[in-house]
């Protein structure tokens, strides 16, 4: 049986002895073979595992790598010794441990159990002796100093918890750990996971996924462990007694190359105390009203909100429970029928994302199994707040103001308005007219018609309203007090099925009329023909304008037909360099109320300028009409028309009528020319000659062609200048019958019908 004996020596005896003993194997490798022969000799010291040996050599390195697994010293001995003394002292740490085997085999440290004094630098003497107990004749001695060294590339890397902390739900709690991708797993080793339990590291499970369910609050560690399990049996670990130490312990004191995440990835495991509690519908049961009805829920109080954990209230649709909405009060609107239910969540947003959740995709259900399944501290209350939305038929139409603004007449003004006839009573509702005042919808009268006077000036409208008087008490209302949106709330915060026109028929009261007045304008030389590319339209003003202190006077130069402001002056007098048609106009307003900047040349029109003052009540006054101007640009259209206007006088008349009947100035020219071409002939019927008299433009030179009733051709006058107007044509060749006439310029054609009758 074997004696074990560990002790520390000091230092300085230790280097007494290792002298000693240094010189004294010096002269026993001498005389070692006569002094032992007959009680046996050391052959040699080796590691070896019973299965595998390697022979120990004085001065080498190991590592454990290299060395056989669970390995031990050996004497291998030949002769007749009785027992061995073995000692095996870490230089580094100056443990030692010291042994007497009495039975062969002579093994260190003891009866075959494997090295355990780790790595390091080791000084191991060997004796046997020809006694029992190491007594007797020293048979052979034997000392090595060799350094077993651990290049174990074994890693196990590191973890980070999924979660650092979560929460039993329904008694379990699944912890889970992701690894950081540093981790070492040389050839023929494994990896397995291992979860410990408190402070104490007692481990409770492993498995080869870093995922566990645990049943109980507290502390937990999941830790890596990178072994080879021919050198480390983890058949020793016993679940709730081993430690994560323990295991630590069985590596480092036998020297295996293993490697274990001692920090590992801790996670705290807690009772979930969120609970959310119940809700109870305002209104079982709403109408949707304009289109949208809103559902709402008080809260019962019985809700548990831990701290760091929100509230939010989830509104699903149907019995699928699809998720329509949330929001951090139980009140929402819907804008369609059907069955709702309101809910309360209870949730860590940490640990809880609800990022996931997909309006009208996402269900009540999958956000609970997303609780569940992932052991989230949180709480829905599935059955919730149920709410029915049914269609209110209820439509209170749209009204038209019969004036959008009115003026007080002695003291007072009506307002009234025409039905759209697109409102829809249902049967046992009824009709009500109402009239607020500003901006603020102050209800000041109602009535069975949409018609209501007033006295005072400001802004109001007139809304209808189409309510059941069983379901919506209007004695609520205070004239002067209650306000359309007071209503409106009333009706919506309710759920009840009504409906009010809430933009209505707004109306205008104004106090005072505006008594700016443009007055009117004419020319007095309404026809004028550029003289070099210019010409020069003045007007005057035919009835006076009328303009108030602080308003100013200007005259405004447009295009006729489309009224583009084209220049604007202090004087009515333009300088124009385009034929066609211009008006003058006046315009009188008050610089602080129409700003003029927004006029943009040629591109701004009178009507713009007439829409702004109108659109926005500003007082001022613009002669529309204005003074019409023509300007012409060739000689012969000025001499023609200048005629024609002096023969038939009234210019002014004239142009307006003209710019009334075209559309442009081009066609005004082709129609005018058209029209008023002069012709005489004489004799008709024909006998030998007719005699033509034509008013001529200046330089123009015309040529005739007679046509038959066929098309043809049969007498014609080519470049025939009538210099005076007057030109006698021979017809005597040809036959009786009737003719086409015509007359032919650069600037027209004129055709007449002529008998030749012999």
């Amino acid at each position: 049986m074997k004696q074990n004996i560990t002790f520390r020596i000091p230092k300085t005896t230790m280097l007494l002895l290792f002298l000693f003993l240094f010189s004294f194997q010096f002269h026993a490798q001498q005389s070692i073979s006569s002094l032992n022969r007959d009680c046996g000799t050391i052959e040699s010291v080796q590691f070896t595992n019973g299965s595998q040996s390697i022979s120990i050599e004085d001065g080498n390195v190991y590592d454990l790598s290299e060395l056989p697994a669970n390995f031990y010293l050996k004497l291998d001995v030949q002769g007749n010794s009785e027992s061995a003394r073995i000692s095996a002292e870490n230089l580094e740490t100056n443990e030692r441990i010291a042994i007497i085997d009495n039975s062969e085999e002579y093994t260190f440290p003891n009866d075959d159990t494997s090295w355990s004094l780790g790595t390091g630098t080791f000084k191991v003497m060997t004796a046997i002796h020809a006694g029992d107990r190491g007594r007797g004749r020293n048979c052979d001695r034997a000392m090595f100093t060799i350094t077993i060294t651990n290049n174990c590339f074994a890693n196990a890397g590191t973890l980070t918890a999924d979660m650092d902390s979560v929460a039993l739900v329904n008694g379990m709690a699944t912890l889970s750990a992701t690894p950081d991708g540093n981790s070492n797993v040389p050839a023929e080793y494994n990896t397995v996971y291992v979860l410990t339990q408190g402070s104490g590291l007692v481990i409770v499970n492993a498995g080869g996924e870093p995922s566990f369910e645990v049943s109980e609050s507290g502390d937990y560690t999941i830790h890596t462990l990178v072994y080879n399990p021919e050198t480390l049996d983890l058949g020793v670990v016993e679940p709730g007694v081993t430690t994560g130490v323990d295991v630590l312990n069985l590596i480092n004191d036998n020297g295996i190359c293993a490697s274990l995440d001692v920090p590992g990835a801790p996670i705290s495991v807690m009772e979930c105390m969120a609970d959310a509690g119940t809700l109870t519908a305002d209104m079982d049961s709403v109408e949707l009203v304009n289109g949208m009805a809103t559902l709402s829920a008080t809260p019962d109080g019985n809700s548990n909100v831990p701290a760091g954990y929100n509230t939010v209230y989830v509104l699903t649709q149907g019995s699928g429970l699809v998720i329509v909405n949330a929001g951090g009060e139980p009140s929402f609107e819907v804008s369609e029928s059907g069955n709702y239910t309101i809910h309360t969540l209870v949730y860590n947003p940490e640990t809880l994302d609800l990022g996931v959740v997909e309006p009208g995709v996402t269900t009540g259900v999958d956000v609970l199994n997303l609780i569940n399944d992932n052991g989230i501290c949180a709480s829905l209350d599935v059955p919730g707040a149920p709410i029915s939305v049914m269609e209110c038929m209820a439509d209170a139409g749209t009204l038209t103001a019969d004036m959008d603004s009115v003026e007080l007449v002695n003291g007072m003004a009506t307002l009234s308005a025409t039905p759209d006839g697109n409102s829809n009573v249902p049967v046992g509702y009824n009709t009500v007219y109402v009239l607020t005042q500003g901006s603020g919808l102050v209800i000041v009268n109602a009535g069975g018609e949409p018609s209501f006077e007033v006295s005072e000036s400001g802004d109001y409208t007139i809304h209808t309203l189409v309510y059941n008087p069983e379901t919506l008490d209007l004695g609520v209302v205070e004239p002067g007090v209650t306000t359309g949106v007071d209503v409106l709330n009333l009706i919506n915060d309710n759920g009840i099925c009504a409906s009010l026109d809430v933009p209505g028929a707004p109306v205008h009261v104004k106090d005072n009329v505006c008594v700016a007045y443009s007055g009117t304008m004419y020319s007095m030389n309404p026809v004028n023909c550029l003289n070099d590319g210019a010409a020069t339209l003045i007007a005057s003003q035919d009835e006076a304008a009328i303009i108030p202190d602080g308003f100013q006077q200007l005259f405004v130069l447009t295009e006729a037909f489309s009224l583009t402001i084209l220049n604007v002056s202090t004087s009515p007098e333009f300088t124009v360099n385009n034929r066609g048609f211009y008006r003058i106009h006046s315009l009188v307003y008050d610089p602080s109320t129409l700003d003029l900047s927004v006029v943009e040349i040629g591109v701004t029109t009178g009507f713009d300028v007439v829409n702004l003052v109108t659109e926005n009540e500003i007082c001022a006054s613009l002669d529309v009409a204005g003074a019409i101007n023509l300007v012409l640009a060739y000689d012969w259209i000025c001499d023609f028309i200048e005629y024609y206007f002096h023969k038939n006088g009234n210019d002014n008349s004239n142009l307006a009528s003209y710019v009334n009947n075209h559309d442009s100035y081009k066609s005004f020219e082709k129609d005018f020319i058209d029209t008023h071409s002069e012709i005489r002939m004489f004799p008709n019927p024909v006998v030998n000659d007719l005699n033509v008299n034509i008013r001529l433009f200046d330089d123009e030179i015309m040529s005739f062609k007679i046509l038959d009733m066929t098309g043809r051709q049969v007498l014609s006058g080519n470049g025939m200048t009538f210099d005076t107007g007057s030109k006698s044509i021979n017809t005597s060749a040809l036959k009786n019958g009737m003719y086409i006439l015509n007359f032919e310029s650069d600037y027209r054609t004129i055709s007449k019908k002529v008998l030749i009758n012999r």
